[in-house]
């Protein structure tokens, strides 16, 4: 939904990692703070009544492991689309610079960070009689940066914005990135400095991205003729200019 690849900050905190398990359906889903249950599934195993659970995790930044899974995740989610066929660049060129722009999100995320931001991933638990956590499903993150409330606005101030908010394909529609957009927001609001809202950006395209944060409460503020984006159907590394939506929503106090 959204993404951003470029090496701008980072961070390298040691973050308490937790869980909140969901029942995902086309309705709305509620989903609690679970216990501990890190990569194994003991603590997961006392709460997930059944084999549709989807639990979202915090990850620890700290870890190397982590970090490339997300970023290896990440990457692909948005830039990978093997299905095209139009595509000037050979399939091998296309995989190299898919490769370096993962290391070059890895690096972003470990660089220590002067801010807040937290990372979070879904995993599906297939099976609560085995190890419940299973590969990345869906994954996003919050962090802050310098974002003007308006195009007039001359001193923007330091605000929280959700990044590269994605789901899997087969587990769109089942409120996996309301229950990640939901885990942002309650994290955000644990924060020091405090803030009263959060912020996201989409591509004007992205039809199905703005309409699923309008339906959050997001409002669009104003929108941006001058954001990047990397673009990988050219010979070289490059970056074309397109329009993106900057939305905000007041979180409740």
């Amino acid at each position: 939904m959204t993404n951003r690849t470029t090496l701008k900050h980072s961070a390298a905190r040691v973050v308490a990692l937790f869980s909140l398990c969901i029942q995902p359906s086309a309705a709305s889903p509620a989903f609690v703070l679970n216990q501990r249950c890190a990569y194994s599934s003991a603590a997961c195993q006392l709460s997930l009544a059944s084999s549709d659970n989807i639990v979202i995790q915090q990850i620890n930044q700290d870890n190397k492991d982590d970090l490339e899974e997300f970023s290896t995740f990440c990457i692909d989610i948005f830039h990978n689309n093997k299905g095209e066929s139009d595509s000037v660049v050979p399939r091998k060129w296309k995989d190299i610079k898919i490769a370096m722009l993962q290391k070059a999100q890895m690096i972003d995320l470990s660089v220590p960070f002067n801010g807040n931001r937290s990372v979070f991933v879904a995993r599906a638990c297939i099976d609560s009689d085995k190890d419940c956590l299973t590969e990345i499903i869906g994954c996003c993150e919050v962090i802050e940066e310098r974002i003007a409330i308006s195009q007039e606005q001359k001193s923007p101030r330091v605000r929280p914005i959700i990044e590269n908010l994605a789901v899997k394909e087969e587990y769109r529609r089942q409120g996996v990135g309301k229950a990640l957009l939901e885990a942002c927001e309650q994290n955000v609001q644990t924060w020091i400095p405090f803030h009263d809202d959060i912020f996201a950006q989409v591509e004007d395209g992205n039809l199905k991205a703005k309409e699923f944060f309008m339906d959050n409460n997001f409002k669009v503020v104003y929108s941006d003729d001058d954001c990047k984006k990397d673009d990988l159907e050219g010979l070289a590394f490059s970056q074309t200019i397109i329009t993106k939506f900057m939305l905000r929503k007041v979180l409740a106090s």
